[in-house]
């Protein structure tokens, strides 16, 4: 088992983010694990992310069917948590146009990672009301 396998094991996250540059693409797009996180997960991250870079709004991203910049299916071996972890976090893939400036890249994700922080809290708090 390698390090970063251990470190999923042992520490039960909530949630993993897995941020990229891609180096086809001309905009932002996103992968989620499900129609629930991606409505209330990854859709604002993108929203909150277009503040410094454009959509990738194409109907085939990476040879995948996307709309408004959101895959529905995803590669087979990205980073995901191991098949026995319980309970399962919550899986999200962010990715940024490499031709972007650095610059752009880093404040269009870290927009992201806020929104999905705040929205994952309301998320659970209505969660828990139910």
């Amino acid at each position: 088992m390698g390090f970063l396998e251990n470190e999923l094991r042992t520490r039960n996250f909530h949630g993993l983010i897995s941020l990229h540059s891609d180096d086809t693409s001309h905009g932002l797009y996103g992968f989620a694990g499900g129609a629930t996180l991606t409505k209330h997960l990854l859709a604002p991250a993108l929203q909150a992310a277009e503040a410094y870079l454009p959509r990738n709004t194409d109907q085939v991203i990476d040879g995948f069917r996307a709309r408004a910049g959101i895959i529905k299916d995803g590669y087979r071996g990205i980073l995901s948590a191991p098949p026995s972890q319980r309970p399962k976090p919550f899986e999200l893939i962010l990715e940024t146009p490499h031709t972007a400036p650095q610059y752009l890249q880093e404040n269009a994700l870290l927009a992201a990672l806020l929104s999905v922080l705040a929205e994952y809290r309301r998320f659970i708090a209505y969660g828990a009301n139910l």
